[in-house]
């Protein structure tokens, strides 16, 4: 006969995919992001990071309201009669992986305006501007240097944590942290294509991205959102700053350099590139809600760490040995961070 798994044995399980798909994804999504800017000469970051929002909005519009008015419907039809009489509805594994809403079928009545002003607009601007100065950062530096920025994020997110009143670090904390902005500050004097505005960019995005992590960390801690309800309030936000933006300054050139000609000749990249975007919104949550920030910020190092790697000896990236040994410091001070705060030292 066979047994159904325990819900505890699903949850560690669904934890391990949503883990290795956060630290596929982002880099995958890089890649593409990568090419459409310099490859397809595509040099409109506020657009293209828009697509990949308003994807995630209309797949969040769909799932919370399209999709139980079809269950409903298929279920009124197909449901036996019994069932329906005592209000009950066959159970399937796919409801079994919802663990405390963990997906979520319905909003929260409780979200008002003033909530969504608070909460919901700040961290949704956040997650705009870090996409597109992400983005817009790739036009000016390679690859291996942007991921090798990425490992200053820690520094800025404990600051901002600690102004917060969200986290309080530990001396020991403190001090790793401060190595891991001397090794970014090392591997900046060893990058050989240091490009002003593309650091700036990078720098912008780094501040934005802490930002939203924290605010997101706070917002998780006092209250409980499923992952379609959270992207269904944030990504609109940030896709309506994205745009406004994009009209602003990228309208006249995209005109210019028929952007929608070079969209229509390559469908597959801006494809991928938006639903790349809806999955990298929606694993972000997934993790800390799963987790928690402290295995975010691992996830992160190891992938950044495994991303410098790839692209410097599979893409041919140039990396000169002292920005190579000024990101080293930064991993081993990001992992002595790690160590500090699980001992609690």
């Amino acid at each position: 006969m066979r047994t159904t798994p325990p819900l505890g044995a699903s949850l560690r399980v669904l934890t391990v995919l949503v883990c290795v798909l956060y630290a596929v994804v982002g880099p995958t999504l890089v890649l593409v992001n990568n090419h459409i800017l310099k490859s397809l000469h595509f040099p409109f970051p506020l657009f293209l990071s828009a697509l990949g929002l308003v994807t995630t909005s209309c797949v969040c519009v769909f799932m919370l309201h399209v999709l139980p008015r079809l269950r409903r419907a298929v279920c009124a039809r197909w449901v036996p009669m019994s069932a329906r009489s005592i209000g009950k509805e066959p159970d399937s594994p796919a409801h079994a992986l919802q663990p405390s809403g963990l997906l979520g079928e319905g909003l929260n009545a409780d979200i008002g305006f003033d909530f969504w002003l608070r909460n919901m607009v700040p961290i949704g601007a956040a997650q705009g501007l870090t996409f597109a100065s992400t983005n817009a950062a790739y036009m000016y530096l390679t690859i291996t240097f942007t991921q090798m920025l990425a490992a200053f994020t820690p520094t800025v997110t404990l600051v901002l944590l600690y102004v917060s009143g969200v986290e309080v670090p530990t001396t020991n904390a403190s001090l790793a942290v401060l190595v891991i902005g001397l090794g970014c500050a090392l591997s900046s004097y060893g990058e050989g294509h240091f490009h002003l505005m593309g650091v700036a960019y990078r720098s912008l995005g780094i501040v934005s991205e802490a930002t939203r992590l924290v605010l997101t960390q706070h917002l998780l801690k006092n209250h409980k959102l499923s992952v379609f309800e959270s992207q269904y309030y944030l990504a609109p936000i940030g896709a309506a700053f994205l745009l406004v933006g994009a009209a602003l300054s990228e309208t006249a050139r995209a005109r210019r350099l028929d952007a929608l000609g070079t969209m229509a000749a390559h469908p597959i990249f801006f494809t991928a590139s938006a639903l790349l975007g809806v999955v990298a919104s929606m694993l972000t949550f997934l993790v800390i809600k799963l987790t928690n920030a402290v295995t975010l910020k691992v996830i992160n190092t190891a992938r950044n760490a495994a991303f410098v790697l790839v692209t410097v000896t599979l893409l041919g990236e140039e990396a000169s040995t002292t920005q190579v040994f000024g990101y080293i410091v930064s991993l081993a001070a990001f992992s002595a961070y790690l160590y500090f705060k699980i001992k609690k030292l």
